[in-house]
Formats: structure tokens, sequence, C-alpha cells
């Protein structure tokens, strides 16, 4: 057998070499032609998820879904940052103030954006819609345009609570009652009789959607949310129901039942206050629910909002929600939308997790949650979850941020006139004027 010199097999493992190269470059092309390269996973893509989720519900169950979620996508990992509700809405300000003013040239520097989130839990009652056209990518399209149009979508929906009237049972029943009032003439009674034990019957911080709105609601009207018909600010604020609930909150102030000054300070203390028994009813979302039943001592009950004498069908219920939104901000917005659609498919694994309401699976949300029973003295707070799914089963539900295109603003300028109604006696009928007068014009502000 012939043996080769050492130079002649140099030679022969070169060309051998260049072959292979060759070889891999070939597959290498043809892969890239084949399977783009923006699909290749170079490298993860990490995406940072702002919430207050943990807030409402076991950290494990995020987790589980993250982790879901990672397992189907290997090029992306999600860090969830744990904020708080209030926290979320300070960021929020500033992360508006910060895109707004890159916008217009106040502030050059984009730096400090690229350390925000790429997806964060929102509140939609707190931006008007154009100022979510700023802040969010719209997540139909996947781009930002400055211009609010009907198929945009700038927050996804996750899970819903709804706003009902807290009692305290210990407190009616010491004044003589055994039931939470009806109507809105046996709520001002109980709240008389309360007051001559230095009780105030309600409180009401200047939280308007969730204080003094939901009363709107208590029964189906002329200008319900069926007859509005989806549309944005079809609302009529001079219509019969606005004006006499702005009277009856008037009524209850001029005769010192409502807890002092009128507007409590905020959610929190207005809940403080009535936990410390100095009031006996509070208006507030069916999250509460949780947050009371870990006090000792604590005997409380749901019910619906007392509706006028003439009250007619079902009762409507206010809603508060749950969004995620992409920020505008975000340089991975195709990943961000995947995982805001892998989010809001399990809503009702959160739904039920936190005691809210499922769009999709309505009855798995309640049936699915365990309240533990209340203390020797207490009624099970079984009961207290199936009176609140009665409620909600038997009623309409409505999402103000779906009605109004400036929800913050209204928020404010209703805030603001109500105010104005309780310290400068201002007539409930001028009040309604005025809250229209200055809504419309937000809104028509907002179009330019």
């Amino acid at each position: 057998m012939p043996i080769l010199s050492v130079g002649v097999f140099d030679r022969i493992m070169k060309k051998f070499d260049l072959a292979v190269i060759c070889t891999a470059l070939a597959v290498l092309a043809l892969a890239v032609f084949f399977y783009p390269v923006k699909r290749i996973n170079f490298k993860r893509t990490t995406l940072v998820f702002s919430q207050w989720l943990n807030d409402d519900m076991d950290r494990a169950v995020l987790d589980n879904i993250i982790e879901e979620f990672e397992k189907s996508r290997p090029g992306v990992n999600i860090i969830a940052e744990n904020r708080t509700y209030k926290n979320l809405k300070n960021d929020c300000a500033g992360y508006l103030d910060a895109i707004a003013g890159g916008r217009s040239g106040v502030n050059e520097n984009k730096k400090n954006t690229h350390r925000f989130p790429d997806i964060i839990t929102v509140d939609p009652l707190w931006f008007d819609d154009f100022e979510k056209s700023i802040l969010f990518a719209n997540q139909n399209s996947g781009e930002t345009r400055e211009g609010a149009a009907k198929n945009e979508v700038y927050t996804r929906p996750l899970y819903s609570y709804f706003n009902a009237l807290f009692y305290n049972i210990s407190i009616l029943e010491d004044a003589g009652f055994d039931r939470p009032p009806k109507t809105r003439a046996e709520f001002a009674e109980v709240c008389l009789r309360l007051k001559e034990k230095n009780i105030y019957g309600l409180s009401v911080s200047g939280n308007f959607f969730t204080d003094i709105f939901p009363w709107i609601w208590t029964e189906t009207g002329t200008r319900t949310p069926q007859t509005i018909n989806g549309e944005k600010d079809g609302f009529d604020f001079d219509e019969k129901n606005f004006v006499g609930s702005m009277d009856f909150f008037n009524s209850l102030n001029r005769h010192n039942t409502l807890g002092r000054p009128p507007f409590i300070k905020d959610e929190d203390e207005k809940i403080n206050n009535f936990i410390a028994g100095k009031t006996a009813m509070i208006t507030a979302s069916s999250k509460l629910i949780e947050k009371l039943e870990t006090r000792e001592n604590m005997r409380f009950g749901i019910t619906n909002i007392p509706y006028p004498e003439n009250h007619s069908g079902r009762p409507v219920f206010s809603m508060n929600c749950v969004h995620t939104a992409v920020l505008s901000t975000s340089r991975y917005k195709e990943e961000a939308f995947e995982f805001v659609e892998f989010l809001s498919a399990a809503n009702a694994a959160l739904s039920a997790a936190s005691g809210a309401i499922s769009e999709a699976v309505f009855e798995s949300s309640w049936a699915e949650a365990e309240p533990s029973g209340g203390g020797p003295d207490e009624p099970p707070l079984e009961e207290v979850y199936a009176k609140a799914r009665s409620m909600a089963e038997s009623a309409e539900g409505v999402d103000e941020w779906r009605l109004f295109s400036a929800c913050a603003s209204l928020g404010s300028i209703a805030s603001e006139e109500i105010n104005s109604m309780f310290r400068y006696r201002q007539s409930a009928a001028d009040t309604a004027k005025n809250i229209k007068k200055r809504y419309d014009s937000a809104v028509s502000d907002s179009l330019y």
C-alpha cells in the first residue's frame, strides 16, 4: 500500500477542510433563505412585565403562566416586576410625560425610555383615549399611531370586579335594622338613625367611578348601556337618573350623614374608616371581600346598591377592570403582543385565582374560588361569596372605559364638581350641567 508523503497529505486535508467549510456555508445560506433570520434564536429576548397581579392572587398562578409561555417560546424570557396598583399608576404618569415630551421635542434624550418595562397591568380608567395612543402600542396591528381609531386596541382586558354596597352587620343590628337598605329612602332612614349614634352612614372618596357613578346604574332607565349601543360619549349627563343621583348625595350631605369632609382623602382611608366602624356602609369593589375576610370580629355583608323607589328591571353593576398593555417604547413589541395574547387566554384561571369575573368563563371564576369560613360569630365567608355570585348573575355589567373617550378627565371633572356641590351648596342640576359642559370641552380638546 503506497504511503503518502507529508506534503501530499497536508494538501488533501486543506482541500477537505475547504470543502467542509463551503458545505457549511451553503447549508447556512439555505437555512436563512427558507427560515428567516428573525426566527432564528441567536439570543434570548427578555421582556419586563410590571404588574400588581400578585396583590390579587397567589404568586404561583402568574409564575406558572409565565413558565408555560417560556416553554412555548424558548427564545423569550419574562421577568415579572412586582408593583402595587398605586405605584403603577404613578409609573404610568411618568412614562406618559417622558414619551409625550420626546415626541414633542421637549425631551430629546430617549435613553431613559429604554429602562421602561415592555408590558404592564393598568386600570383603563387612568387614561383618556388619546393618552393611550401615546403611551401604548396598538395591539391590533402592532404599530402606534397618533390618533385613536375604532379598530385600535391599546389595552387588553384580563378580569373584572364589580362595585357593590358593603355594610357592617353589627352596626346595623345595633341600630335596629335586621337587613341592609334596599331603596334610597330606606338608605336615608338608616343614615339618620346612625347619625344619632355618631356613626356616619356612608363614606365616599374622590374616586368618581367607584363611589358615585355606580349609583347611576342601579336600575335600567332610558339611557342604559344597552341603549347607548356601545358608542363612546353617548351618555347624557342631563338624564333624570344622573341628576336624581346627584340630588340624593346632596341630600345625604346636607343631613351630615356622609363621612367628613364629604370626600374622604382616598380609597384606603375610606376602607379603613369602614373597618374601624366609623362608617357603616361604603361603595367598593368586590375585590374588598378578600381583604375583609382577614379581619377578626368583622361581620360584614355585600348587597346591591340601593335603588330609587320607582325601580324596575335588572340592576346594572359598574365594573372595575384589570388590563394589560404594551408600552410604545418597547423594542420587542411582537414578542410582547404574543405574551399579552397568552396571558389573555388564561383569563379564566386568573379570574378564579383573584375571585374576579371572567368574560369568557364567568361561573368558573366564582365556583373555583375557595374562600375560608368566618369566626364563630361571623357568617361563613362562603355565604358572602355566594351572595356576590348571585348578585352578579342577576345583573348587567357596564365598563365605563367603553363608554367614555376621556375617562381620566371625567373622573377629575366630576370629582371637582361634586365636591363643589357638597361644600358650596351647588344644586344637583347645576352640578350635572357643569360636568357635561366641562367633559364635552375635554373631549373636543383631545381631538386636536
